[in-house]
C-alpha cells in the first residue's frame, strides 16, 4: 500500500483513493455481469444441442443444423498473441466462409488448402468443421457463458475484495504507516490475481471449466494466504524484539 513517508500524505490518500475507486468498480461490474448473465447463460449451448438436423438446406438462419462440404481454401494459424487462428472456406455454391478458432487444435494443423472439411451451420452461422473422426468448433459456435462468468468472477473478485479492504484499512490509517497487515492484504491481492491468470494458462483447454480451475485455484490461495500471514508473524516478531 501507499506510504506517507517525506510527507508524501496527500499522495497516498489520492493513490489509495484510486485504488478503491477501481476496485470496487471491478467487483461491481463483473458482479452485475453474472447476475445478467449466468441464469440465462447455457440457453444458446443447449439450443445448440438440442438442434435437429435441418430437412433440407436453409434458405434463411434456422434452429435445425445443416451440414455440408467445405473446401479448404486458406488456413492462417496464430504466431503471436493479438493473432487468430482463421480458415477460409469454400461451399458447393462458391459462396465463401471466414472462420475463427480459439487453437490450432485438434483439426487446424492438421488440414490444408485443398482438404474436403463437413462443415456446421446454425442460425446462420458455421459453428463446427470435421473431418474424419476429428472436429473443431469455431468462435461463433454458442458457448457457456455461464462457466465463463464463473471463471471471471474467480478471477476479478476475491482480489478486488481483498484489494478493497486493504484500502480502506489504509484511509482509515493514513496519518501512520502501513501495518504488515496492510501490505500483506494488498500483496495477497495482487498475488491472488496474478496467480488465477497463471492458472488459466496451466489448464489451458480446460480453463474455461470452473470446476477445473477451482481445483487449481484453492490451493493457489491457500498458499498465497500462508506467505502473507507468515510475513505479518515475521514483521510482528522484528519489531518486537527491536522495542
Amino acid at each position: 500500500m501507499p506510504s506517507t513517508s517525506g510527507g508524501g500524505k496527500l499522495r497516498a490518500a489520492v493513490t489509495t483513493v484510486l485504488l478503491l475507486l477501481c476496485s470496487v468498480a471491478s467487483v461491481s461490474v463483473v458482479t452485475l455481469i453474472v447476475v445478467t448473465t449466468a441464469p440465462d447463460g447455457v440457453r444458446d449451448l443447449r439450443a445448440y444441442q438440442a438442434a435437429g438436423r435441418c430437412p433440407a438446406a436453409p434458405s434463411a438462419p434456422a434452429e435445425c443444423r445443416w451440414t455440408q462440404e467445405f473446401t479448404v481454401s486458406g488456413v492462417h494459424l496464430s504466431r503471436g498473441r493479438n493473432d487468430s487462428f482463421r480458415v477460409l472456406l469454400t461451399g458447393p455454391d462458391g459462396a465463401r466462409w471466414r472462420t475463427s478458432y480459439s487453437s490450432g487444435g485438434p483439426l487446424l494443423y492438421g488440414i490444408g488448402e485443398g482438404d474436403r472439411v463437413t462443415g456446421t451451420i446454425w442460425r446462420g452461422l458455421l459453428t463446427e468443421i470435421a473431418s474424419g473422426d476429428v472436429s473443431q468448433k469455431t468462435l461463433d459456435a454458442p458457448a457457456d457463458m455461464r462457466a465463463r462468468v464463473l471463471v471471471l468472477a474467480l478471477i476479478v473478485i476475491p482480489a478486488g475484495l481483498l484489494l478493497t479492504a486493504a484500502c480502506v484499512w489504509r484511509l482509515c490509517r493514513l496519518r501512520a504507516a502501513p501495518t504488515p497487515g496492510m501490505v500483506a492484504t494488498g500483496g495477497l491481492a495482487a498475488g491472488l490475481l496474478i496467480g488465477t491468470l497463471f492458472c488459466l494458462l496451466l489448464l489451458g483447454d480446460h480453463a474455461e471449466n470452473p470446476w477445473w480451475l477451482a481445483g487449481v485455484w484453492a490451493p493457489m490461495a491457500a498458499l498465497l494466504t500462508i506467505v502473507a500471514r507468515v510475513y505479518v508473524n515475521q514483521k510482528r516478531a522484528a519489531a518486537t524484539a527491536s522495542d
